[in-house]
């Protein structure tokens, strides 16, 4: 070790005598503290997506997640609704790799459409897309056998436009196209997730990387795919899937359930049922959660199952609730019924009117005719 090496790690006391030199590290000052207010939760979207940190939109191929974060950028830009959350207004970034330039076209119309807005409007307000199909799209590499995460130049562009123009939300899309690492090293992992957390920090903004989950994270129902730091390094983390019906029931291809699985600042468990509608993923009307979805199903199949029970044993059912064979009644009533209450089955025999499953006959003498429930479409 040369003098100078050896000056860089000790210093001279006053007395002459020599000390080890210590760097101290960057703690916070935090002697104000008792005097000033304590800062705000800040969101990109009330409750369900911080500002200022990154996290992950996962989900099957084809499900729609592109379309749903489209949706978002969109609203945050309009500032309009999404998904039943009003996100905060100002300009967004969306990068795809996945889509041509007419696919997003066509995306953005109906997006634009739905909210009542222009192309012209969307640039002003702030929209920025950028179609990376066919391109390098790579924004972290990790190099060499250290496995350190590095960033590539087109990082460097998205940072420099992230911070001048300070977008509300940055979505990224896939993570297979932007990160060329290992997915299931977790130091990799980790070094991706710092980046995007930077990008999430200069723009003060939300960034959302949507990515493809294993067949196992898939068949688990976690949403991840490779190292389960995908969860712990990100503050947020959305998973995208189809509804899964009832044994003996015919899946219905349009709806899609949307769970909030990890919110680290606000409440997690959140669960949304969509239905693809008009080129849009839209709120189910009147569900607010897979479980009241489930079970209206259910109540409507045991409305039917009854209903069918008791004509076989000649006992007639009436939609009029003076009547004394009501039908929510006497299936309350019946222990097939589980316990399942009479409003319930009421509501279940409205939406099977409204669907055109059940309708009205009449029956007896003309001059004092009655009327019962009968299954199938009206004729």
């Amino acid at each position: 070790m040369n003098e100078n090496e050896l000056l860089d790690q000790f210093a001279i006391r006053q007395d002459g005598t020599w000390r080890a030199h210590v760097i101290t590290l960057p703690w916070i000052d935090m002697s104000s503290w008792d005097h000033e207010p304590i800062p705000e939760r800040e969101w990109a979207i009330p409750d369900r997506v911080p500002l200022k940190q990154a996290g992950l939109f996962s989900g099957e191929g084809g499900t729609g997640k592109s379309i749903i974060e489209l949706q978002k950028d969109a609203a945050h830009v309009t500032a309009k609704e999404w998904l039943g959350s009003l996100p905060e207004p100002g300009p967004a970034f969306y990068i795809g790799a996945e889509d041509d330039e007419d696919e997003l076209h066509r995306r953005l119309a109906a997006i634009a459409k739905h909210y009542g807005v222009t192309f012209e409007e969307l640039i002003a307000n702030g929209l920025h897309v950028s179609c990376k199909l066919g391109q390098d799209a790579t924004l972290c590499a990790a190099a060499g056998k250290s496995g350190k995460v590095e960033v590539t130049e087109f990082y460097r562009q998205l940072y420099a436009e992230a911070g001048d123009i300070k977008p509300k939300n940055i979505s990224i899309d896939p993570l297979s196209r932007a990160f060329a690492g290992n997915e299931i090293d977790r130091v990799e992992v980790y070094g991706f997730s710092m980046h995007m957390q930077a990008l999430a920090m200069v723009a003060s903004g939300s960034v959302t990387i949507l990515s493809h989950p294993s067949l196992q994270g898939i068949s688990s129902g976690s949403g991840i795919s490779g190292s389960t730091a995908w969860h712990g390094a990100f503050r947020f983390r959305q998973f995208l899937q189809g509804v899964k019906p009832d044994a003996g029931e015919q899946p219905d291809d349009d709806l899609r359930q949307l769970e909030f699985k990890k919110n680290q600042y606000g409440p997690k468990g959140e669960t949304i049922v969509l239905r693809y509608q008009r080129g849009l993923f839209l709120p189910e009307p009147g569900v607010g959660a897979l479980e009241k979805l489930a079970q209206e199903q259910r109540d409507d199949e045991l409305f039917l199952t009854l209903h069918a029970q008791f004509e076989k044993q000649g006992r007639r059912v009436s939609d009029r609730p003076t009547s004394p064979n009501y039908a929510p009644t006497l299936f309350s009533k019946d222990p097939r019924a589980n316990g399942t209450r009479k409003d319930r089955l009421a509501n279940a025999m409205g939406r099977l009117f409204a669907a055109n499953k059940i309708h009205v006959v009449q029956y007896g003498k003309p001059s004092r005719p009655y009327f019962e429930i009968a299954r199938g479409p009206h004729p």
